[in-house]
C-alpha cells in the first residue's frame, strides 16, 4: 500500500515564508507604482487643464454659435487662431482646438494645427479646418452624453495609432443657462510619462525581489538553526519513547537556545519522571475501581431484589390495578418503590428517596424501606405507623433521611389516605379525563428530626380514578440547553390521549420514553422512580370499561353489561335487548375509530329511575357514527338505534369523541330489593313462546333477528 505524502515542518515554514516575501514584495511594488502614476499624470493633467481653460476664458458662446451657423472666418477669427497658436508653443501642449458636439460626433471650429495657405486663410490648409466633422471614439463615446449636456469630463488617457499616448482635458463654453456652446480640448503626450512609469516599474521590481530573496534565505537559516532542527530531535526522541527504547532518547536531545524550545525539552524529561510515578498510582487506583464497581454492583443488585413482588391469587382478581418502574442512572440511585397487601382488604403503597448516592445512602435505603413496611404491618394507623418509623430511622440514621410517601386504599370503599413525607406532590385523573396536581401537605422527611407529627390526608376514588407518583429524579432531568423537566411538563405529558386512555404499563413506558427523549442523553438522567394506581371497583349506579375497537372488544362490552345489569336487578329479557342494542352502536363506533385506538363504555343506571344511559367514548374522527354511513347495513343498524332509544346525543371536543344513548326500560323489568315483579314483554317477530327473557335472549343469539327489536 502506497504511504501517504508526509510535507515536513520545515517545508511548511519554507513555503509560508516564500508566500509571505512575495506578497510583500508585490504588496510595495503595486503600491510604490500607483503612487509615482498618479503624481506623474496629475502633472501633465494640470498642465493641459490650465491650457482649455486659458483658452475657455476668451471664448464666448456668440462667437462659436457665429462659426458653427456660417462657417465664415473673420478678423477676430484669425486673432484666435493665433492665440491659440501661442498657447501651444508655450504651454508644452501638443494639440488645442475647440469643437462642438453633436449627434454622434463633433465639429471643429478651431484647431492648433490649421495653417493659413497661399491666399492666407485657413480653408485650404491644416487636417481639422473650420466645419470638418468628426464621429467621436473609444472613450469619446462613452461620454457623448455628458459632452451634450455640458458637464464636465475627466480627463482621458487613450493610445492613439498616429500619434502614440496622449492626454485629452476638456473644458466647456456654456451660455448663462448651463447649456453647452462648445468645448476646448487640450491634448498632451504621455509616451514619454508611460515609458518613465515603465523604467520605474521594472527598476523597482528588480530591486524588490532581490532584497527580498536574500532576507528570505537569511531567515530561513536562522529559522532552521533556531526551530525546525530543535522540532526535530524532539520529533525523533519521542519516536524512540513511543518504540520503547526508554526515556534516556530525551537526555540526548541537546537545545542550546534558551527559549520555549528548551522549556519544553525539560517539560518532557519531568513529564517521563511524572509519568514513571503515575503508573504505580493508576495501578492501585485500578485495583479501588475494581473493587469499587463490585460493591456498587452490590448495592445495584440488592435495590433490584426489593423490589415489590406479584401479588397473590385471588378469586376474581383485585379492584385496583397498581404498577410501578425503577430506572436507574449512570450513577447508583438511592429510589424505590413497593406495593403490599395489608390485613383484610387494604393496598399499601410506598415510594421512597434518600439524597445522594453511594454505597452508605443504598444501605440506608434498604433498611428505611424494611423499617417502613415493618411499622405499616404492625396494625397501627397509618399516622402512627410513620410517626413510629421516623422516630426508629431518626435513632440510626446518621444525618441521613429519606422522602416517602405513603398510602392505603380500602378497595371495598375507594378510600385513599396517604402521607406525603418530603416527596412530590401526586397527580390524580377522574375518570380518565385529565391529570391534576393534588393538593396536599409536604412534611419533614423521616429520619431528619426526631418529632414530627404527620397528618393523613384522604382521597375518595371511584371506578376508573388513577394516581401518579413520582420521585424527584424525574421532574429535574434537564435537556442539552440545561432546561429541567418540570412538573408541567410530566403533567402534560401524562395527559396525551394514548397515556389516559392506555393501561398503566403502557402509561409508565410512554413516560419514561418521554423523559428519555428530552434529556437527549443518558447522563442527564440520575435516576427515580415512578408508580401508578388505577381504582377499578365497579359501581352499582356508573360503571366503565375499556374496550379494543374488534370483535374482543364487542365480547367484553357484552360481558361488562351482563354483569352492570344483573347488579341493578334488570330482567334478563330487558338486558339482552339493551346487549343487542349497546352492541349495535359499538360495532358503528368500530367503522369510525382507529385499528390502535381505544373505546371506553359508560353504563349508568340512576338509582329510583327505569332508565339506562350508555355512553362510548373514543376518537370517532369528530363525526356521529349514526350520520355519514357508507353502506345499507350500517344505515339500517342506525335508524334501528335511532328507533329504540328514547334519545341519543353526539359531542365533539378536541380530545374524545363522545355518543350517549338513553333508553328507558319498561315497566316491571327492574328489580325492587332484589325481586324481579312479571311484566309482559313482546316478543319477536317469528318467536313463539310465552317467556319474554328466552325470547330476547335467543334474538340476541347468533342466527337470531338481530337489530329487528321491538320497539319497548
Amino acid at each position: 500500500m502506497k504511504g501517504k505524502l508526509r510535507v515536513t515542518m520545515g517545508k511548511k515554514i519554507m513555503a509560508m515564508i516564500i508566500a509571505m516575501a512575495v506578497t510583500l514584495c508585490g504588496t510595495a511594488l503595486f503600491v510604490s507604482y500607483r503612487t509615482y502614476r498618479g503624481r506623474t499624470t496629475e502633472f501633465y493633467v494640470q498642465l493641459a487643464h490650465n491650457a482649455a481653460a486659458t483658452l475657455a476664458s476668451q471664448l464666448t458662446p456668440e462667437e462659436l454659435d457665429h462659426y458653427y451657423e456660417t462657417l465664415e472666418m473673420d478678423d477676430r477669427y484669425y486673432e484666435i487662431q493665433n492665440f491659440i497658436a501661442d498657447l501651444v508653443a508655450n504651454n508644452n501642449v501638443e494639440y488645442l482646438y475647440v469643437v462642438r458636439p453633436h449627434g454622434i460626433g463633433v465639429t471643429f471650429l478651431f484647431d492648433s494645427d490649421m495653417e493659413a495657405g497661399e491666399n492666407g486663410d485657413y480653408t485650404s490648409g491644416g487636417y481639422c479646418a473650420l466645419g470638418t466633422y468628426v464621429d467621436l471614439a473609444g472613450e469619446f463615446a462613452e461620454n457623448l452624453d455628458r459632452l451634450l449636456d455640458g458637464e464636465e469630463v475627466s480627463p482621458i488617457v487613450q493610445k492613439d495609432p498616429s500619434y502614440g499616448w496622449l492626454m485629452t482635458a476638456m473644458a466647456p463654453v456654456c451660455y448663462e443657462d448651463g447649456s453647452m456652446a462648445g468645448y476646448v480640448m487640450a491634448d498632451v503626450s504621455m509616451n514619454a510619462v508611460v515609458q518613465e512609469q515603465q523604467h520605474f516599474l521594472l527598476y523597482s521590481g528588480s530591486l524588490l525581489a532581490a532584497l527580498t530573496l536574500v532576507f528570505a534565505a537569511a531567515y530561513l537559516v536562522v529559522i532552521r538553526r533556531s526551530f525546525i532542527q530543535p522540532v526535530q530531535q524532539l520529533t525523533q526522541a519521542a519516536l524512540k519513547y513511543e518504540g520503547g527504547e526508554g526515556n534516556k532518547v530525551f537526555r540526548q536531545v541537546e537545545i542550546r537556545n534558551n527559549d520555549e524550545l528548551k522549556s519544553l525539552a525539560d517539560a518532557f524529561r519531568m513529564m517521563l519522571v511524572e509519568i514513571n510515578l503515575n503508573s504505580v498510582e493508576q495501578q492501585e487506583l485500578a485495583v479501588r475501581e475494581q473493587r469499587l464497581e463490585s460493591e456498587l454492583q452490590l448495592a445495584k443488585e440488592l435495590n433490584v431484589s426489593l423490589l415489590p413482588k406479584a401479588l397473590p391469587q385471588r378469586s376474581g382478581g383485585y379492584p385496583f390495578e397498581v404498577q410501578g418502574n425503577l430506572e436507574q442512572g449512570q450513577e447508583l440511585s438511592c429510589c424505590f418503590y413497593d406495593y403490599f397487601l395489608m390485613d383484610g382488604e387494604r393496598l399499601c403503597v410506598l415510594l421512597g428517596e434518600v439524597p445522594g448516592h453511594g454505597t452508605p445512602q443504598v444501605i440506608y435505603t434498604v433498611m428505611a424501606q424494611a423499617t417502613i413496611k415493618s411499622q405499616m404491618r404492625s396494625g397501627q394507623t397509618l399516622a402512627a405507623a410513620i410517626a413510629a418509623a421516623n422516630q426508629q430511622l431518626y435513632e440510626v440514621g446518621g444525618g441521613l433521611s429519606i422522602q416517602v410517601m405513603a398510602g392505603v386504599l380500602e378497595w371495598n370503599t375507594g378510600c385513599f389516605s396517604y402521607i406525603n413525607a418530603g416527596q412530590r406532590p401526586l397527580l390524580l385523573m377522574r375518570s380518565q379525563e385529565y391529570y391534576e396536581w393534588g393538593r396536599t401537605l409536604s412534611y419533614a422527611p423521616l429520619g431528619q428530626s426526631e418529632n414530627v407529627l404527620y397528618r393523613v390526608e384522604e382521597l375518595k376514588l371511584r371506578q376508573g380514578d388513577r394516581l401518579f407518583f413520582h420521585t424527584r429524579g424525574l421532574s429535574e432531568i434537564r435537556d442539552r440547553s440545561g432546561v429541567p423537566f418540570s412538573q408541567e411538563q410530566l403533567r402534560i405529558a401524562l395527559n396525551e390521549k394514548q397515556n389516559r386512555l392506555g393501561d398503566l404499563n403502557s402509561q409508565l413506558h410512554s413516560l419514561k420514553a418521554a423523559a428519555g427523549a428530552y434529556a437527549g442523553r443518558s447522563s442527564a438522567i440520575e435516576g427515580y422512580a415512578i408508580l401508578a394506581l388505577e381504582y377499578r371497583r365497579r359501581d352499582k349506579a356508573q360503571a366503565h370499561c375499556l374496550l379494543t375497537p374488534n370483535a374482543a372488544g364487542s365480547a367484553a362490552l357484552a360481558d361488562f353489561l351482563r354483569g352492570q345489569f344483573e347488579i341493578n336487578g334488570v330482567s334478563k329479557g330487558q338486558a339482552a335487548q339493551l346487549i343487542v342494542l349497546s352492541d349495535e352502536l359499538f360495532t358503528l363506533c368500530c367503522r369510525r375509530a382507529p385499528r390502535d385506538g381505544r373505546i371506553m363504555a359508560e353504563c349508568a343506571m340512576p338509582p329510583g329511575e327505569d332508565l339506562t344511559i350508555l355512553r362510548l367514548r373514543g376518537d370517532f374522527g369528530g363525526i356521529s357514527p349514526l350520520e355519514q354511513l357508507e353502506d345499507e347495513a350500517a344505515e339500517h343498524a342506525a335508524a334501528f338505534i335511532t328507533n329504540h332509544c328514547d334519545r341519543t346525543l353526539f359531542e365533539h371536543t378536541e380530545s374524545v369523541d363522545n355518543i350517549t344513548v338513553l333508553k328507558r326500560l319498561a315497566l316491571g323489568t327492574r328489580s325492587k330489593e332484589g325481586i324481579l315483579y312479571e311484566a309482559k314483554s313482546e316478543v319477536f317477530p317469528g318467536e313463539e313462546t310465552d317467556d319474554p327473557d328466552r325470547a330476547a335472549e335467543r334474538n340476541a343469539e347468533p342466527g337470531g333477528h338481530r337489530g329487528e327489536l321491538l320497539d319497548l
